[in-house]
């Protein structure tokens, strides 16, 4: 087995990076070491950036030609986890923490990223349906390896309940006192990043999903501006509701909320412009589309159906299951359970 040796001077760390063991990590035998865990959201505030006067790039904003000027509109940017790398590889040193009573040189002998996801009830076609053993969740695991753990995340459409956690397992010494003087001994660190929401959170997915286009038609997924205002009411209701604390009054926000979304949203595999909103025809035998005005269309469906496209649910944009599953989320921590066993919060 190749093994590389890498310095890391502020914890007198060396990396011995092997292939990893997951009965080495597993093992009941390995004094583990819970460190920092971080709440993360899915989406955050932001305000856009302007471009150097002399690239004579318009400022962002909204257009007011001879009227008055009005502020902006909000705007947000998605969650990220980003862990920190060497190269294109993660720098494990940093996760390598010395425990108390120990001393380095340390030896990484191995390390695992996890991601575990917990399911949802409303949406499981998407974040797959939760399973329980004894009543406990047993969540979905997804599991890295060495050069294969991924760097950076994405957060906008991760279910909320996610956890990314990263195992190392290290190898130091014991220093004192003798006979055990330099006698090895093995420990785990364990850092997790959790992905959460509430109705603050849920303010800038709104946000993030009224500012990113899903396809050529440059629109984004909540299609309809009349839609985009009815959301964001939605959730000044629901926020008022949680500030209050009656749980009659939450439920009733939530129940229309989850309504609003359902009845109002385009469930396609992938939104094609010229067959979801079909227009003239572009030099003489090209298929055109329509692009759609402000309001929330009516799609007809080849079948003669017929449905309101105010949001655009896709396989890669699933809009509609992620506001669903942050809703979840909400209800569950505001003590609204649902299906029992039922789906822990933190």
């Amino acid at each position: 087995m190749k093994q590389s040796l890498l310095t890391l001077a502020a914890l007198s760390l060396v990396v011995a990076a092997a292939l990893p063991a997951s009965a080495q990590i597993g093992s009941g035998a390995i004094t583990n070491f819970d460190r920092d865990t971080f709440n993360l959201a899915e989406a955050y505030p932001a305000t856009a950036a302007t471009y150097s006067a002399n690239l004579g790039i318009t400022d962002p904003g909204v257009f007011t030609g001879i009227c008055p000027p009005v502020a902006g509109s909000p705007g947000a940017v998605p969650g990220t986890l980003c862990l920190q790398r060497s190269g294109f590889i993660l720098n494990v040193n940093c996760f390598a923490v010395i425990p108390n009573g120990q001393v380095g040189p340390c030896f990484v002998q191995a390390f695992r990223l996890v991601k575990l996801v917990p399911g949802s009830f409303k949406c499981p076609d998407v974040y797959g349906l939760p399973h329980f053993t004894a009543g406990v969740l047993t969540p979905y695991q997804y599991f890295q390896f060495g050069t294969g753990i991924r760097t950076w995340w994405s957060l906008n459409f991760t279910q909320p309940g996610t956890v990314f956690q990263l195992e190392v397992v290290s190898v130091c010494r014991n220093p004192a006192p003798a006979p055990a003087l330099g006698e090895v001994r093995i420990h785990k660190d364990t850092w997790r990043w959790r992905v959460v929401a509430d109705v603050n959170t849920l303010q800038y997915v709104i946000e993030l999903m009224h500012g990113g286009a899903v396809s050529t038609l440059e629109i984004p997924c909540i299609i309809g501006e009349d839609m985009y205002e009815a959301l964001k009411t939605a959730r000044t209701t629901l926020a008022t509701a949680i500030g209050g604390g009656n749980k009659t009054t939450i439920g009733d926000a939530i129940f229309n909320f989850e309504a609003l979304i359902v009845a109002n949203c385009l469930f396609v595999e992938v939104l094609n412009p010229v067959v979801t909103f079909p227009g003239t025809p572009q030099f003489t035998d090209v298929a055109g589309f329509q692009p759609p005005g402000n309001l929330a269309p009516l799609v007809t469906f080849g079948t003669g159906g017929t449905a309101v496209a105010g949001i655009i649910d896709t396989i890669e944009h699933p809009c509609c299951c992620k506001l669903l599953v942050d809703l979840e989320w909400i209800a569950i921590k505001n003590g609204l359970i649902g299906q029992t066993p039922t789906l822990p919060v933190f």
